[in-house]
């Protein structure tokens, strides 16, 4: 495995996560899954960070999707189909990790770039960066991003962007409300640490069982959400820090929080 294909490092309350590989526009290969997959183990294990932040290193790329040169065609199948299986825990393990993602997304989000952008819970980018599911260019399909799309922009749309395989600006994206936030290039860092500083002061126990709630809630029917998150309500406000927003507020003071 090269060395040091995805950097996790510590600021403060965040975990920082950038994929390493500029040279290559941050491309995924199955070491950089792997190495990924570790970084989510790592942010799990993390009680005392309020968020993640996932970024390419760079300026040209968030990620431009599959290393296609990389591509050892040679490989068996089985060996190629567990490589592809480990991407989908990456989506899935950012989905699910407790802590809040924040996408910085420095330049271009492609193919599975823009899957694992996607699977970021706020997203903010540079106006120079551009967003699509390109795979069809090259004879590909994205076929495992494909319900992620879909989940954002609904099945006509998505079904749209994957057969012509559109590149989308950062504007445009922002219109289809794919991003949060859309900055110049040189304010990108000063944004993303805008919007962290804001969760910094938050409980990260509330955020943590906040997304699990809304992310759960979102694949179940409605007559099924509604009591399932009237549970986690009764779970919530049983928490030391619930307690403390709720007398801090009384009091009129500031919180202090435990993250129990």
């Amino acid at each position: 495995m090269e060395p040091d294909l995805v950097l996790v490092e510590r600021d403060g309350p965040l975990l920082r996560v950038t994929i390493n590989r500029p040279d290559a526009r941050n491309a995924i290969n199955v070491d950089v899954t792997v190495a990924l997959l570790d970084a989510i183990r790592q942010a799990e294990a993390a009680d005392d960070i309020v968020a993640v932040v996932l970024t390419g290193a760079g300026d040209r790329a968030f990620c431009a999707g599959g290393d296609l040169g990389g591509m050892d065609l040679g490989a068996g199948e089985t060996a190629i189909h567990r490589g592809r299986a480990l991407f989908a825990e990456v989506l899935e393990g950012f989905r699910r990790l407790r802590r809040p993602v924040i996408g910085r997304v420095n330049g271009h989000a492609l193919a599975g770039g823009f899957g694992l952008a996607l699977a970021c819970d706020v997203l903010i980018a540079a106006d120079s960066a551009t967003f699509g599911a390109t795979e069809v260019r090259v004879g590909l399909w994205p076929h495992m991003i494909s319900t992620v799309i879909a989940d954002h922009v609904g099945p006509k749309k998505a079904m749209e962007l994957m057969l012509t395989g559109t590149r989308l600006t950062a504007a445009e994206a922002l219109d289809l409300k794919l991003v949060n936030q859309v900055v110049p290039a040189g304010e990108l860092d000063a944004a993303v640490d805008a919007f962290t500083d804001r969760l910094a002061a938050l409980s990260p126990v509330v955020l943590s069982l906040g997304k699990e709630s809304f992310g759960t809630s979102r694949t179940m029917r409605r007559e099924d959400a509604l009591p399932y998150l009237a549970g986690m309500l009764s779970v919530h406000v049983r928490t030391d820090d619930a307690k403390e927003g709720i007398m801090a507020f009384l009091e009129k003071r500031p919180p202090v929080w435990t993250n129990r």
